[in-house]
C-alpha cells in the first residue's frame, strides 16, 4: 500500500501527465482531479486544518472531542501564584505566624488536604475553587528542577525549604509580623519574590522547555495515546508546555493593558457561563509577563510571537508535519517565553538603579529596592532552565557575579555606589548581547 506521501506524488505525476487534456476538456475532469485528491486524504486518515486564532484542538480519534488537555499544568500554576498570595499575606495587618507545613501544603500538594484556592477570578466566581477538582495528584514539589542553581550551588528545592523556615521564624516576631519584614531576610532579600520568581523558573519553566518541549520528538504522533485518549502522546506533550506558559485558550483578546492589569483584567468569561474556567480563562504567570514587557517596550510582540509558535506548532502536530515544521515552532516558543524572563530582568535592573538613586532614610524606599532587587535575581535564576536558551552559562555566572546575593545600600555618590552603578549598567550590556534588545528598551523597560 503506498504512503499518504507516496499518493500524494502520484496525484501530482498525474496532474502533470494530464494537464494539457484538463485544459481542452473542461471542468468536469479538473473537478474530477480534486475529489481524486481529496479521496487519498481521507484514505490517509488526514484532514488538515488551518491555524486556528484561539487554542482549540478537535481530537482525531473520538468524533466531537477536544484533543486539548492540561489541567495538571493549570493546578501547578494555581499551586505557585497561592503560595506567593499565602507569603504575602503576612505584610498584612492582622496577619497570623506561619508554620514551614503551611507552606509545605502548597508546594508539597496532597489531594488529602482538600485545599481550597486562595486566587480569585475579582468580581466573577471561579467555576472550580479546589485542586482536586481541577486535576489529582498534583504538586510542585514533585515537578522541580533538580539542576545545581547557578551562584548558589545548591537546587532550587534546597533553597525554597531554606526560605520557608526563614519566613516561618520571622512571623512568629510580632515586630516583624504585618511587615515586609516578615518575609524579608536581615540582608535584605525579598524572599516572597525570590521564591515566586526561582519557582516559576525551576517549575513551569523548566517543565515546558526543559520536559516537554526538548522531549518532544521521542513522542508518538500516529495513534491515540494509550489506545483510548482523544490525543497522541505529541499532541498531549505540546499542551502540556502550551499549559505551564499559562495563557487563556484566547490569549488573542486581551491586550497588552488587560494582561498587565489586575484579575478584572486579565481574565474573560468566553463562554459566558458565568464562571471563570482556570483552565481556558484565566492568565498566569509567563504570559502575564509577556504582556507587561510588550506594554513597556517598542517593537516587540512577545505574546503574539509566542502564542502564535504554540498555534501554529500544535497545527503541524495535528496535520502530522514534519519534524522541520515542528522543531521551528518548538524554538520560537521556547526562545520567545525566554526573551520574556530576560526583559522582565532588564525591567527590574532598571527599577533596582531607580530604587538605589533614590534611597536616602526612607523606609519605603528600601521595601522597594528589596522588592525589585529580588525580583531581578530571582529571574535570573529561572534562565538557566530553558536547554533551548539563547543565553550562556559563562553570561548568567557574570550577572549573578555582579547581582552578588543581596541589595547593595551604598549611598548615592559614594565610590561604592557608583562601582554598583557601572555593575548592574554591565548586566544589562550582558542582557542586550544576549538577546538583541533595541538600546530604547534596554532604557525604558
Amino acid at each position: 500500500m503506498k504512503t499518504f506521501t507516496e499518493r500524494i506524488l502520484w496525484v501530482a505525476v498525474l496532474l502533470l501527465v494530464t494537464g494539457l487534456f484538463i485544459i481542452g476538456c473542461g471542468d468536469d475532469e479538473t473537478e474530477d482531479v480534486e475529489d481524486l485528491l481529496l479521496e487519498e486524504e481521507e484514505a490517509a486518515g488526514t484532514t488538515l486544518i488551518e491555524v486556528p486564532p484561539a487554542y482549540v484542538f478537535d481530537s482525531r480519534f473520538v468524533q466531537g472531542e477536544s484533543s486539548v488537555a492540561y489541567s495538571g499544568q493549570t493546578v501547578r500554576n494555581l499551586l505557585l501564584q497561592d503560595l506567593k498570595v499565602l507569603i504575602d499575606s503576612l505584610a498584612k495587618d492582622g496577619a497570623q505566624p506561619i508554620a514551614v507545613q503551611d507552606m509545605l501544603n502548597l508546594y508539597t500538594y496532597d489531594d488529602a488536604l482538600n485545599l481550597q484556592s486562595l486566587s480569585t477570578a475579582g468580581a466573577t466566581p471561579v467555576l472550580e475553587s479546589h485542586y482536586s477538582a481541577i486535576s489529582t495528584g498534583k504538586s510542585l514539589v514533585g515537578k522541580i528542577s533538580g539542576d545545581v542553581v547557578i551562584g548558589y550551588n545548591r537546587t532550587a528545592d534546597d533553597l525554597v525549604n531554606e526560605w520557608f523556615q526563614i519566613i516561618a521564624d520571622n512571623s512568629q516576631d510580632p515586630a516583624k509580623l504585618g511587615t515586609p519584614a516578615v518575609y524579608t531576610t536581615d540582608n535584605g532579600v525579598d524572599l516572597t519574590q525570590m521564591i515566586n520568581k526561582v519557582l516559576i523558573g525551576a517549575v513551569p519553566y523548566y517543565q515546558a522547555t526543559g520536559v516537554y518541549l526538548a522531549g518532544l520528538l521521542e513522542r508518538d504522533n500516529s495513534e491515540a495515546r494509550n489506545g483510548t485518549d482523544p490525543y497522541t502522546s505529541m499532541e498531549h506533550g505540546w499542551d502540556e508546555a502550551f499549559g505551564y506558559f499559562g495563557a487563556a485558550r484566547d490569549y488573542f483578546r486581551y491586550t497588552d493593558a488587560e494582561l498587565a492589569g489586575g484579575v478584572d483584567d486579565f481574565t474573560f468569561d468566553s463562554n459566558g457561563d458565568g464562571s471563570i474556567d482556570f483552565k481556558s480563562e484565566y492568565n498566569f504567570g509567563l504570559s502575564r509577563n509577556a504582556g507587561k514587557r510588550d506594554k513597556g517596550g517598542s517593537g516587540v510582540d512577545l505574546t503574539r510571537e509566542i502564542f502564535d509558535a504554540f498555534l501554529r506548532g500544535r497545527t503541524f502536530i495535528a496535520n502530522q508535519g514534519t519534524e522541520v515544521d515542528i522543531i521551528q515552532q518548538r524554538e520560537l516558543a521556547a526562545n520567545s517565553m525566554e526573551k520574556v524572563i530576560a526583559a522582565t530582568i532588564v525591567h527590574y535592573v532598571n527599577d533596582t538603579l531607580s530604587d538605589m538613586s533614590n534611597l536616602g532614610t526612607d523606609v519605603e524606599n528600601r521595601v522597594n529596592l528589596n522588592k525589585h532587587w529580588a525580583e531581578m535575581k530571582g529571574f535570573t535564576v529561572a534562565l538557566q532552565y530553558n536547554p533551548f536558551k539563547l543565553i550562556g552559562d559563562g553570561q548568567l555566572q557574570e550577572l549573578h557575579g555582579i547581582m552578588g546575593e543581596a541589595p547593595s545600600y551604598d549611598a548615592p555618590g559614594t565610590p561604592a555606589y557608583d562601582t554598583t552603578v557601572r555593575n548592574y549598567n554591565r548586566a544589562k550590556d550582558v542582557l542586550q548581547a544576549a538577546y538583541g534588545f533595541s538600546a530604547a528598551n534596554m532604557a525604558n523597560w
